[in-house]
Formats: structure tokens, C-alpha cells, sequence
């Protein structure tokens, strides 16, 4: 397989600078660009239409402020865009709904392979258990933006998938990077970027060949992945070859 190249906006955040460090070794992905606001060695978000390197996907990881000039450039040379920006307002999300038909997108409240099983695992709990409102404990680190998008995502996916309502209740009270979530007796927590970044890597490998059809997210990529799998094997049992 060849590798996905990638044009990540955001770079010197966080997460973009554990993805710089991780796909240097990387067989998969190679970022090939980078664009921030004030880092001399990439891009700036003026030199959009001035980036020379071939790349086959846009990671957005970077500010509000920058958004609409990613998008735009998305747009413009017609390649997915994985949007991992936080804080965007309606017309914002808006905007990148209308164009998820024209280019593939990919937003989710969460990136995370983990977290993606301990929502599932709290929407199949509250499909059985007995309460009718539920309580989802966030706790963060001191500069994380609350309610996370993950929280969000919960809640509605057991509002939407149960009819049950789930408060959520936020804190911020760690100094190191560390989200937790906690529904009862399920309970999931992540440490750092590094496993951010690489599931996002992943991600990028995902989306690299999906058609524009509205918007993506885990849940989906996941679906689609398993009915492309369904697909391979026949009836009796045996494999499809692959026709590549």
C-alpha cells in the first residue's frame, strides 16, 4: 500500500507535533506539509494556495480562527479534509456539512479507537438497564473546553439510540493531559496526544479513498469497514479474491 500523504493543518499543536514525530517512522502516512500561525519552518494559513507538495488528504487540527480558510482551500483543490478543530460555531458547521457532498469529511467528537468502545459499551448499557436519565463524570485536564465533544457525542448517541436523556457533568482538575469519562461502572480514560495522533493516522489511511457522502465519523467508518468485509466472504462461507 502506498503511503498517505498529508497536509496537516495545526502542526505545531499538540497533536500535530506528536503525528510530525510518529509518521517519520511510519510506513503508512507521511506528512508532507504543515501549516500554523507563526512557525517560519511550514506554511502560513496566507500561503494556502502557495503549497507546492502533492498530499492526498488535509488534517485540520488548528483554530477556530482558521478554519474557513482550510476549508476553502479544501474545497478548492478537491481533497478530504479530517477536521479535528474544536469550538466551531453553526455557520461553521454548516458550511462544512454542505461541502461533505462535494469533498469527503470527516468530524467526529471523537478520533479516539478506545473511546469509540466505551461509547458503545454505555449505549448498549443503557439500552438494558433500568434508569430512564443517566450520568455521564467528565474530568480533564485544567485547560480542556467543556463539555468535551466526546460527552456530546455520548449523550446524544443515548438520546438517539435509546430515547433515554444523560446529564453531563464536567471537571477540570488534572495538571497532566488526562480525559476521563465515566458512566457507573464503565470507564475509559486517555493520557497524552501520542494515541490521539496515531488514531488519527489511522483515520487519514480510512478516508483516503471514500467518496463525498456527507459527513464521517468512527461509528461509520467502522460500519462501512465490516459491510466491506461482509461483502468479500460468500455465502458458503468461503473469501472473495480481491479484484486488485
Amino acid at each position: 500500500m502506498e503511503e498517505v500523504r498529508i497536509l496537516w493543518s495545526g502542526i505545531t499543536g499538540r497533536t500535530g507535533r506528536e503525528a510530525y514525530e510518529i509518521a517519520k517512522t511510519s510506513d503508512d502516512v507521511e506528512i508532507v506539509a504543515g501549516v500554523c500561525r507563526s512557525n517560519s519552518s511550514f506554511y502560513n494559513y496566507n500561503e494556502l494556495d502557495e503549497i507546492k507538495e502533492n498530499f492526498d488528504i488535509i488534517v485540520d487540527f488548528s483554530h477556530k480562527d482558521s478554519f474557513d480558510k482550510v476549508l476553502n482551500f479544501a474545497l478548492r483543490v478537491k481533497k478530504p479534509i479530517i477536521i479535528g478543530t474544536a469550538g466551531l460555531d453553526e455557520t461553521q458547521i454548516k458550511a462544512f456539512e454542505e461541502v461533505s457532498h462535494i469533498i469527503p469529511v470527516f468530524r467526529g467528537g471523537n478520533f479516539r479507537f478506545d473511546v469509540k468502545k466505551f461509547i458503545d459499551g454505555v449505549v448498549e448499557y443503557a439500552r438494558t438497564c433500568d434508569k430512564q436519565k443517566l450520568e455521564l463524570i467528565e474530568t480533564h485536564y485544567k485547560t480542556k473546553k467543556v463539555p468535551s465533544e466526546t460527552a456530546k457525542v455520548v449523550a446524544k448517541r443515548v438520546l438517539d439510540e435509546t430515547g433515554k436523556e444523560m446529564e453531563i457533568k464536567s471537571f477540570l482538575e488534572y495538571d497532566e493531559l488526562i480525559n476521563d469519562w465515566k458512566v457507573d461502572d464503565l470507564h475509559c480514560r486517555v493520557i497524552g496526544f501520542k494515541e490521539l495522533a496515531e488514531d488519527v493516522l489511522k483515520i487519514a489511511v480510512m478516508m483516503k479513498d471514500k467518496k463525498p457522502a456527507g459527513v464521517y465519523d468512527l461509528d461509520r467508518l467502522f460500519r462501512e469497514k465490516q459491510e466491506e468485509l461482509r461483502e468479500q466472504i460468500y455465502e458458503d462461507g468461503s473469501i472473495k479474491k480481491s479484484k486488485k
